[in-house]
């Protein structure tokens, strides 16, 4: 129902490139290559003409940030679990307010109801900016299983590395104390492979 990943209006190389990147470590298993794809298909429906911020202010599609999350934790972290990488592809779909109990469902029962329980975890219902209120997120992530751990660390990566060539030092700056101060001792604490990868973007930022 959900799973035609063949949308022209968020088609672009990096999308065709990277999720068959995505698939290759999943390629034996005919189960887990329907069950990422069903789930890559969801997060395009989802994000269809959504954009966001990009390398130098640009513009992307917003698929391309949930791609890359789960190409983080696939292609560099090594963690090549399932339900992992489709949480990491529909991480984002809660942030839109009129997701329907239909896609829900789907998610529930069609693909897993560990991913749904896992993805429910990410909605945004505190300012980005306001910095006590990310203190009050991470308290909460804390407590969180690994899964959702990898996935906030590997988007904040992710998102670090779009700063790279961004004109927008207040952003820089306000993005580089939040990671020093609340999600490198996450990462501490979490995975090594990613404190490092965070280090090294945060260098990069300097």
């Amino acid at each position: 129902m959900y799973n035609n990943t063949d949308n022209k209006n968020n088609k672009n190389n990096f999308i065709k490139t990277g999720f068959t990147t995505l698939l290759k470590p999943f390629e034996e298993s005919i189960k887990d290559v329907e069950k990422i794809t069903k789930s890559f298909g969801l997060a395009i429906r989802i994000h269809n003409e959504i954009v966001r911020k990009y390398k130098s202010d640009t513009t992307e599609p917003q698929i391309n940030h949930s791609l890359r999350v789960a190409l983080i934790l696939s292609e560099e972290i090594k963690m090549n679990e399932t339900d992992l990488i489709c949480s990491a592809l529909l991480h984002d779909i809660f942030n839109k307010e009129d997701l329907s109990q239909e896609i829900k469902d789907y998610i529930k029962f069609e693909i897993g109801e560990t991913i749904y329980k896992t993805i429910s975890f990410f909605t945004k219902k505190t300012k980005k900016n306001d910095e006590s209120s990310i203190g009050k997120q991470i308290l909460k992530i804390k407590q969180a299983d690994n899964y959702i751990k990898c996935i906030i660390l590997a988007e904040r990566l992710d998102d670090l590395r779009s700063l790279k060539n961004s004109r927008r030092k207040d952003k820089i700056s306000r993005f580089k104390d939040e990671t020093q101060e609340f999600f490198v001792p996450l990462a501490e604490k979490t995975n090594e492979k990613i404190l490092l990868k965070l280090i090294i973007a945060l260098y990069e930022l300097k």
